[in-house]
């Protein structure tokens, strides 16, 4: 097999995170119950601990969460024990189960944990988010399931919805159903991505990797398009399942097959002349005098300074740039980014993989299909959009649009500046919007939310006018007005999170919210 499955329980996830003389381990069980229409939703989001999730044919949620704390002292534990805390919100439609715990640099030498065991009805959508596990496991869902998580193991079984599943370090298995099979796309940035299907399965298989290998027990033919291995099993039509890692490997296998006994699906490739011999080629130098472009279809690029513009494009391969003096385009078709000092504009973009950004002095636009995005500062038109992950703009003195899927967005307008168009919408999470006193702007802030009271609009300027209203079973709350004046447009947008507009005068002190 190519997936590492060991086991890390949850004390050893936490003694990275605490001192080694931490040696006290408090634990406890809490049994709750959650009403839930059987087209509802539920939505767990943790911090640290394992999950399983599991499908059923009663009309409720039901979950057991055990509370893990260590450490140093009877103190350091007391602390931990109270601020660990669960919250549950949401209505019969919607239902959110959420672990609260205070920022790691608030914590006086504990770390906690919560292992979930949950029951949902199996018609239910499910979405989990994840810091920190050895495992994940959902198994016999028949609504979509969506999983986002940054370590452990994420196991699918006998889903037969739509799945989506995430994983910046951890592994992916997907054990299909029986029958039933419905589009699933599982990415792991540094994992291994397996998939177990029927003999007689007939699907579509899209394999995308950079640094691995695909791999398959099917006899199929398989053909490179776009950077991608596209194949028909068992015959066209049926659903697709796409499986992408950048730094593992991926394979689909015959159920009771082993990885042992799979090939390579490069030698397939009716062109094998060019994907048979597709090699990876690199290109690094400490500097480049003038314009420089490159292309490669498959392979890394590190330059320490370009001495002019650069254009550079990568199949799929990491890049890394020092300072460029001129206009800047970076293109990957899959593989991080990070770039220092761009003096002129900057394009940049990847189909996943994470992307920082130094400096982009005169603004410019930064893509990635799913990743961070960290900007440090900006000087310029600026806009920033991810298909999941959060985007982080710590100094901006020009107009910024932020857009992401799923994260959080937060921008800090330069003192300097007087007033400037931001725009930042999430599809889940919060935004956190820093400027000045003086900072001049009409704005237009809107939360939509199954959790009114945990999911505000909070700001630091008064005047602001709120409106409420009940859409499609959510609370739409809307905080409109100008400050100092008013001045650019500012446009806030958070769903299923919360809003927050601050000054450096100090935190924002209470919600203006009615």
């Amino acid at each position: 097999m190519i997936l590492r499955r060991s086991i890390v329980v949850v004390s050893l996830l936490l003694a990275g995170v605490i001192p080694a003389m931490a040696d006290l381990t408090y634990s406890e069980k809490v049994k709750r119950e959650i009403p839930m229409l059987i087209g509802g939703t539920f939505v767990l989001q943790n911090t640290a601990g394992d999950i399983d999730i599991v499908g059923t044919d009663e009309t409720k949620v039901v979950f057991i969460a055990e509370k893990i704390v260590r450490g140093v002292d009877k103190d350091a534990i007391e602390e931990g024990k109270q601020q660990t805390q669960i919250a549950v919100g949401g209505n019969g439609r919607m239902s959110i189960v959420r672990t609260l715990v205070p920022n790691p640099n608030l914590r006086n030498g504990w770390a906690s944990g919560m292992n979930y065991t949950v029951r949902v009805p199996r018609t239910v959508q499910v979405k989990v988010t994840s810091l920190q596990a050895s495992h994940i496991r959902v198994a016999g869902i028949r609504g979509n399931v969506n999983v986002k998580s940054n370590t452990g193991v994420v196991t699918l079984e006998n889903v037969t919805g739509p799945a989506f599943v995430e994983s910046a370090n951890g592994d992916v298995v997907f054990n299909a159903p029986p029958q039933g099979l419905a589009d699933t796309q599982l990415t792991s940035v540094n994992g291994n991505v397996e998939v177990h299907v029927p003999q007689s399965a007939r699907f579509q298989w899209i394999a995308q990797i950079v640094k691995g290998e695909a791999r398959t027990t099917f006899r199929i033919t398989a053909t490179l398009i776009n950077n991608r291995y596209v194949a028909n099993v068992n015959g066209s039509g049926g659903p697709t399942i796409t499986t992408q890692s950048f730094s593992g490997n991926v394979a689909v296998l015959q159920n009771g097959a082993l990885y042992a006994a799979a090939h390579s699906i490069r030698s397939t490739d009716p062109s094998a002349d060019f994907a048979g011999q597709l090699v990876r080629k690199n290109f690094e130098t400490a500097s480049v005098q003038g314009l420089l472009r490159f292309t490669t279809l498959l392979g890394d690029v590190t330059i320490g300074a370009v001495h002019g513009g650069a254009e550079i494009t990568t199949g799929a391969g990491e890049v890394q740039l020092g300072t460029v003096f001129g206009p800047c385009q970076v293109i990957s078709g899959g593989g991080p980014l990070t770039l220092g000092q761009i003096m002129g504009t900057l394009l940049a973009r990847t189909e996943a993989g994470d992307v920082i950004v130094e400096s982009a002095r005169q603004g410019g636009t930064i893509t990635t299909g799913g990743g961070i995005i960290r900007l440090t500062s900006t000087g310029g038109p600026t806009r920033l959009q991810s298909g999941g992950g959060d985007i982080v703009v710590r100094m901006a003195s020009g107009p910024v649009i932020a857009e992401t899927q799923s994260g959080d967005i937060s921008i800090t307008i330069d003192p300097a500046s007087k007033t400037e168009k931001v725009s930042a919408k999430t599809a889940k999470g919060n935004v956190l919007l820093s400027v000045s006193q003086a900072f001049a702007a009409d704005i237009d802030a809107t939360v939509i939310t199954s959790e009114p009271d945990v999911n505000k609009i909070l700001s630091d300027f008064t005047g602001l006018s709120f409106r409420r209203e009940q859409v499609g079973g959510k609370t739409k709350i809307r905080a409109t007005g100008k400050v100092n004046g008013g001045g650019g447009r500012v446009e806030l947008y958070a769903e299923d999170g919360g809003i927050q507009i601050s000054t450096r005068s100090g935190a924002v002190s209470a919600s203006i919210q009615p």
